[in-house]
């Protein structure tokens, strides 16, 4: 069967944490874990969900405001590099997916909130590192999405232009991460966080309507 693409789009940058892989249950148990080291309450289940995305950081100094932030990243990481693929998975379709977009002719990439070390072994435990042309971890952006930066470095390194590229991801931060540059956007909603309320010129419930949105088959 040929696949062909369906649109005028050439690239395609995905989020990796809750668009490429189910990290939820990681995520969670890994602040549970850091909430518990530093004696710290552990907020509900609902409001962890939401430290996918943003960097680092950020949660930290809000949720951990007395303790060095490298502390905090250094013993997370060491949690993350332990328990983060026993603990999470891929989603339904996705690799058959991924290889229909990536044999339609779709320059694939990817853009993250996570450390190098951490992006890669997750791409290479799940086998995703082929599919991707260039990975632009957090380090790698001067800042980390929503500002645009990390999508900007994605377009000169692949020679591409932002009007023939598309964001994909589950939170505010991916899409808006391109809008600046004239990327068009779609949500992935099969998550646990709720749908936010922002721009998005598609919408994805699975790998299959991502599929449908993307290739043509003969």
């Amino acid at each position: 069967m040929i696949r062909k693409r369906k649109n005028n789009i050439d690239l395609i940058i995905f989020d990796l944490d809750g668009t490429l892989i189910d990290t939820a249950l990681y995520i969670v148990m890994d602040y549970t874990h850091m909430f518990d080291k530093y004696h710290l309450h552990c907020p509900s289940l609902t409001e962890m969900v939401y430290f996918s995305g943003p960097p680092l950081e950020e949660v930290f100094k809000k949720y951990f405001p007395n303790i060095p932030v490298k502390e905090l990243v250094d013993e997370f990481h060491a949690y993350s590099l332990k328990y983060s693929n026993h603990y999470s998975s891929l989603y339904p379709f996705e690799v058959e997916v991924l290889q229909e977009l990536k044999e339609a002719g779709y320059h694939l990439a990817l853009l993250t909130t996570k450390s190098k070390n951490s992006a890669l072994q997750n791409l290479d435990y799940f086998k995703l590192t082929p599919f991707f042309e260039c990975i632009v971890p957090v380090e790698e952006c001067p800042k980390p999405k929503p500002d645009p930066s990390g999508v900007k470095i994605i377009l000169d390194r692949l020679q591409l232009s932002p009007t023939r590229s598309f964001t994909i991801g589950d939170s505010p931060s991916d899409l808006i991460c391109g809008e600046a540059l004239g990327l068009k956007s779609g949500l992935v909603t099969w998550g646990l966080k709720h749908i936010p309320d922002c721009h998005r010129d598609e919408e994805y419930a699975s790998f299959k309507d991502i599929e449908r949105s993307f290739i043509i088959h003969d």
